[in-house]
């Protein structure tokens, strides 16, 4: 579980999942990122060794303040460039997508230019 956006993925679906419900747990988790329970299953091993998580004994997903502060910070970004691309003009589907490419592949100055830029766009 070491490549950036994958870690990034599970930690903002469970973020997702938490304020949407409340809670998150492997099978949500599953069905929210369209992949099989097993493949949860070892994901959530890895980011539980690698401290961003941890499962309670009700199997609820709970992040951690490191697991939390990345969860926000890529939730932030998919945000940022949903709106600024639908602000262009994208159609909702497309720049869901793409948000979700771009906030993993930009880097920290830039998403910051971009942020600055859609903040004025929405003013």
């Amino acid at each position: 579980m070491k490549q950036r956006k994958t870690v990034e993925d599970y930690l903002k679906a469970i973020y997702i999942l938490q304020r949407r419900s409340g809670s998150a747990r492997g099978v949500d988790l599953a069905e929210e990122l369209n992949v099989s329970r097993p493949t949860v299953s070892i994901a959530l091993k890895g980011l539980e060794e690698e401290g961003y998580l941890f499962m309670d004994g009700g199997h609820e997903i709970h992040l951690t303040q490191t697991g939390q502060s990345i969860a926000k910070a890529t939730y932030e970004r998919h945000q940022t460039f949903q709106s600024l691309l639908e602000g262009l003009g994208v159609d909702k589907k497309t720049a869901d997508r793409d948000a979700c490419q771009m906030e993993h592949a930009v880097s920290p100055e830039s998403y910051q230019a971009l942020k600055n830029l859609a903040e004025r766009q929405s003013k």
